[in-house]
This record gives C-alpha cells, sequence and structure tokens, in this order.
C-alpha cells in the first residue's frame, strides 16, 4: 500500500515538473571604473538580449541585480550599484518585460573573486540579468500568431547614406525624409543604412500588426512609418541636438492631427502616445505650374542658383544674423529675390498637363522660400520618380503625355488602393529628434454609445482579432481580460470589416467578415489559406 502512495506521489511530481517546465536564461552588462553608463557595445548586446527574451511567451520573473568591485568605501559602492541597475532598466521600459523586474543592489557584498587584479575588478563591475521562462508543454501546436506575422510583415526599404552630407530620401510611398550632415556618428565615416517602412495603405497596418490606439482610446490614422539608422555593427540614435525632417503625403489636410510615437505593450498591441512630440505643419504642395504671372525682375549676372534641396537650412545662422544687421537683412532680401527670379526662369519649361488649376502660389512659393528649393522643374521630377518609373518615362513631357491617356476613373482606383499619386501632394511634415514607430493621427471623431464586444476567438498565442471602421481609418485590437478576443468601450453599431488571424501546426488561417459591432460578435469558421492568398483577401480593406 505504501509503495502505491508513492508511485501516485512520484507521478504528481513528474506531471506538475512537466506542466511548469522551468528555463533560466542569463545575461551580464560590465561597466567602467566608477562608472553607471552603460557603454555602446554592451548597450548594444543588452538591447538584442532584451528584444530577444521579448518576443518569448510565459516569462516568468526577471531579475536585475547591480554589483561593484571593491574600491570606494561600501556606501558609495552600494549607491553605484542602485546607479547601475537603474540604468539597466531604463532599456527594458516599454517592453512586455518591464512589469516582471525585481531588483537588488548589492554593492561590493557579492564579488566572484578576491579583487585583487584589475581583471577580477574588471568582472566585478557588472549587473546579472536573470529570466525565468516557464514553458508549459501542453501547448502542443507548432507556431504562435507572432510567427504569421513575421511572414506577413513588410520588408524595409533600405538606404546608404554619407553622414557628412545633407541627404534626402523619398521612400516607395511618398514619404520624404531631410538628413542633416552629423545626424548620426559614424566610426571611420562609414555608410549610415537608413532602414524604414511606410504604412499607408490598412492592408499594410494589419499585415504589420498595428492597430490605432492611445491608451485605449480610438485613433485616425493618416499614415505610419517606421525608421531606423545602422552601421553594419549597432543600431544609431540620433546625435544631441540634431533632427530629421519628415514629409507623410496625405490625401486630406486636418487641423486635429498630432504626431504619435508608438511601442508595443505586453500583449505586443501598438500603443500611441503624444507626449513630447513634436508639432505638425500642413503643407498643400501640388507640384505643377500656375505662378508665371509673378513679377520678377531680370537675373543678375552675379545670381547662382542654390542647388540643394533643403539648402536654406545651412543659411539659419545669416537670417538670424538678419535680425540684428540692416545689411546682413538686405543680403539675405536680394538672395531671395535671386532665387526667385531662377526659378521663374525654369518655370517656363514646365508641361501645361501636370498644371493643377487651384494652386496656391504664394503657399508654394513660401516653401521654396523656406527649404531653399530653387527649381520647381526639378522639384516636379523628383517627386514623380516613382510614377515616371511605373510608365518607363524619363522625362515630364513623355509623363504628361502618358497621363492625358489615362482615364479618370483608372487614377481614382488607384488612390483607393492606397496608391500615393504625383499628381496634388498633400504632406504633414515634422521635425524629429527621434527615430522608431510614427505615426500621424487625430482623435476618433466617433461619437455616441459605447459597449464591450465579446467574441467567440479565445485569447491565446495562436490567434489575434481586429476590427476595422469602415467610416474613419481606425483599427483597434482585440484584448484577452474576458479569456475570448474582445473590445472595451467600441462605438457601438458601427460598420466594421472584422479580421481573424489563427496560426496553428505551420497553417494560417483567416476570417475576414463585414458586420456592425454589438455586444456578442460571433467569429464564422476560420478559413485555412497560404499567406499569399490572406494578402490578397486583406485588400478589401483598402477600398
Amino acid at each position: 500500500m505504501k509503495i502505491k502512495h508513492l508511485l501516485i506521489s512520484l507521478h504528481l511530481i513528474f506531471f506538475n515538473y512537466g506542466l511548469h517546465c522551468q528555463k533560466i536564461v542569463r545575461h551580464i552588462v560590465y561597466f567602467q571604473v566608477d562608472s553607471y553608463t552603460i557603454s555602446a557595445d554592451e548597450k548594444l548586446r543588452l538591447l538584442n538580449f532584451i528584444t530577444e527574451e521579448s518576443l518569448k511567451d510565459y516569462i516568468g520573473r526577471v531579475y536585475i541585480k547591480g554589483h561593484t568591485d571593491s574600491d570606494a568605501s561600501d556606501s558609495y559602492n552600494q549607491r553605484l550599484s542602485e546607479k547601475r541597475v537603474a540604468a539597466v532598466i531604463k532599456q527594458f521600459e516599454n517592453t512586455n518585460l518591464i512589469t516582471y523586474i525585481e531588483t537588488d543592489a548589492l554593492g561590493e557584498s557579492s564579488p566572484l573573486n578576491k579583487n585583487l587584479t584589475s581583471e577580477e575588478k574588471k568582472l566585478n563591475r557588472r549587473v546579472e540579468i536573470t529570466v525565468e521562462q516557464w514553458i508549459p508543454d501542453i501547448v502542443e501546436t507548432n507556431g504562435t500568431i507572432k510567427d504569421l506575422y513575421k511572414m506577413l510583415e513588410q520588408e524595409k526599404q533600405r538606404n546608404c547614406i554619407d553622414p557628412n552630407r545633407d541627404t534626402v530620401i523619398r521612400l516607395e510611398q511618398g514619404t520624404i525624409i531631410y538628413i542633416p550632415a552629423g545626424a548620426f556618428k559614424s566610426d571611420n565615416n562609414e555608410c549610415i543604412e537608413i532602414r524604414a517602412k511606410e504604412f499607408y495603405k490598412t492592408s499594410d497596418i494589419i499585415m504589420e500588426n498595428l492597430s490605432t490606439t492611445s491608451n485605449g482610446r480610438l485613433l485616425e490614422t493618416a499614415g505610419m512609418i517606421y525608421l531606423e539608422a545602422a552601421t553594419k555593427e549597432r543600431i544609431l540614435d540620433l546625435q544631441p541636438g540634431k533632427e530629421v525632417t519628415i514629409l507623410m503625403p496625405t490625401d486630406e489636410l486636418r487641423d486635429d492631427m498630432q504626431l504619435f510615437y508608438g511601442n508595443r505593450d505586453h500583449d505586443d498591441v501598438m500603443n500611441w502616445l503624444s507626449d513630447n512630440a513634436p508639432a505638425l505643419e500642413k503643407i498643400n504642395l501640388p507640384p505643377g505650374v500656375g505662378c508665371e504671372n509673378y513679377p520678377f525682375d531680370n537675373i543678375a549676372d552675379d545670381c547662382v542658383r542654390c542647388k540643394l534641396f533643403f539648402c536654406r537650412f545651412k543659411r539659419i545662422g545669416s537670417r538670424i544674423a538678419g535680425t540684428f544687421s540692416s545689411d546682413k537683412r538686405t543680403a539675405n532680401r536680394e538672395f531671395r529675390q535671386c532665387q526667385r527670379r531662377l526659378r521663374k526662369n525654369r518655370r517656363q519649361n514646365v508641361v501645361e498637363a501636370i498644371e493643377q488649376p487651384n494652386l496656391n502660389c504664394q503657399e508654394l512659393d513660401s516653401l521654396f522660400e523656406k527649404y531653399g528649393v530653387t527649381s520647381k522643374r526639378e522639384l516636379i521630377e523628383k517627386m514623380n520618380e516613382g510614377i515616371m518609373k511605373q510608365y518607363g518615362v524619363k522625362t515630364l513631357e513623355q509623363l504628361a503625355d502618358t497621363l492625358r491617356k489615362i482615364k479618370m476613373n483608372e487614377v481614382e482606383q488607384r488612390l483607393s488602393s492606397g496608391y500615393v499619386s504625383q499628381q496634388d501632394l498633400r504632406f504633414y511634415m515634422f521635425n524629429s529628434n527621434r527615430l522608431g514607430w510614427i505615426n500621424c493621427d487625430a482623435f476618433g471623431r466617433i461619437e455616441g454609445p459605447k459597449v464591450n464586444m465579446i467574441t467567440n476567438v479565445p485569447f491565446t498565442p495562436q490567434y489575434d482579432c481586429k476590427a476595422v471602421f469602415k467610416d474613419v481609418k481606425g483599427i483597434m485590437p482585440g484584448y484577452g481580460n474576458t479569456g475570448m478576443f474582445s473590445y472595451n468601450d467600441i462605438p457601438k453599431n458601427k460598420s466594421i470589416w472584422h479580421v481573424a488571424l489563427k496560426f496553428e501546426n505551420d497553417q494560417a488561417y483567416l476570417s475576414l467578415i463585414e458586420d456592425k459591432t454589438k455586444e456578442n460578435f460571433v467569429i464564422p469558421v476560420f478559413a485555412p489559406m497560404k499567406v499569399s492568398e490572406i494578402k490578397e483577401q486583406l485588400k478589401v480593406l483598402d477600398r
């Protein structure tokens, strides 16, 4: 009888261990003498570690312990270890690991050795990170929804730039980025790779696992981008005091648009926040003609064209000096008049077919003045590179002839599918001292009663759900506070596309239906699909 009880006890022990198999992962951050600043190399290693751990499910606790060598007093080393712990924790902010962290600052009390040599002391100037991974073996499926999103996500656009020169990059969907010289520090003046993604189409937003909420409140997006800069070895931050200028194209200019920066929460949902975000400037820039009647004098012999697209940035000092010096003001005024006259001469050759009848000449020339654009034809060519390449033409005259042959409904079709037309460009413009996820948004205009909408989709790592509003460009993510995917305070009785994705045993599934928001939302049976078929099905969201 005792043997039977013993066997039952052993069986229960092994059964419980199988349900809660534990794996321990460790990482150490080393510090310089008497310092709590993380070096660039150590920071890169730490960020790579955090990124890798953030992608894993079933995280237990994260223990962060700070240490010092034996130099200085006990009290001083205690404070130094606390500061080292704080520096490491800062790198965990805005990740799903931050809520699992437990800390301890041990000063010099737990050395790895006797602290007799510089090498021994070097090993003790450390912060130890231990991550518990609890992996229940009852999960028998191969793959999670994160694996599907990796297959659906957009490839990064890559541009290699000289960090010592002003650079203008035009991305595939019309985003323009101005990067001033010295914005990034590069060892040995090596190439800086600018990596970017653009999200102006709803289908692209869904496939990147993005949504449009700020602390649960619905936003309406005018477009999102992702930016990063890197060398071969590491990701770069903008240098202190440096900013990039970004122009994001839009088909509607709204006064209530704001800039938001994004970070994913513990459920991998993108949360957009506008705290300390720079102001947006609206630009209505049809790159055409129609301003030939402006009064211009003959061009002086010493009038030289300012060649750089954003060359006025280099004249900021002269503008400031003009505040205090009448001579400088006169010189600046003559410079502006010179550039206007040059633009006038160039305008004569711009093709009539790209003309916009409602061109705001004052607004256009104001932009020219502000950023030193002196050739409208060159500007048009730059902005029309994508569409010229699409139609296989090399000149504006050839493009104009081609555009005359295109029916208006074909143009409208391209616009509705998210293609950024070059015929009538409008931009939101801003300066940013940080990269990452950036979004032009306004708080949702949908009014009326709200409802908590609960679906029949289980909240597990194999599923994801999103509600795409049809009347506004807003997307709400589903949460799992009920055990099922649900939406808190969603506007009631509004027309939506509901997108539900599933990835299980290396097979992708999609449920895509039109309906109205309500308390109980039933999802029909998921249809198995190839990744290419899901991409094609989601295009309906762009209409």
